[in-house]
């Protein structure tokens, strides 16, 4: 493997047990609303201190996610046509 993809890996899996916490906040995207997830700030913030990394929108992570103070991101990207 090569350094880049060894070194994205190491932020999102613990490289020294192989384990890892992915908190994924982006369900709205493909599943409408969800119950407790309309204030998805609010929802994620005690939790994300225990996360390696968080599945995400665009949307929630402009406007909800502290850039200086965050885990690895998964970021949601999507080629439909259904935006």
């Amino acid at each position: 493997m090569d350094w880049g993809m060894e070194n994205r890996i190491a932020k999102l899996i613990k490289p020294e047990s192989g384990r890892a916490v992915w908190l994924a906040i982006d369900h709205g995207y493909f599943l409408g609303a969800v119950s407790k997830l309309e204030k998805p700030g609010e929802t994620v913030k005690p939790l994300l201190a225990f996360a390696d990394a968080i599945m995400l929108t665009r949307g929630v992570l402009r406007n909800c996610i502290d850039a200086k103070n965050s885990p690895a991101v998964i970021l949601r990207v999507s080629g439909g046509n259904s935006i």
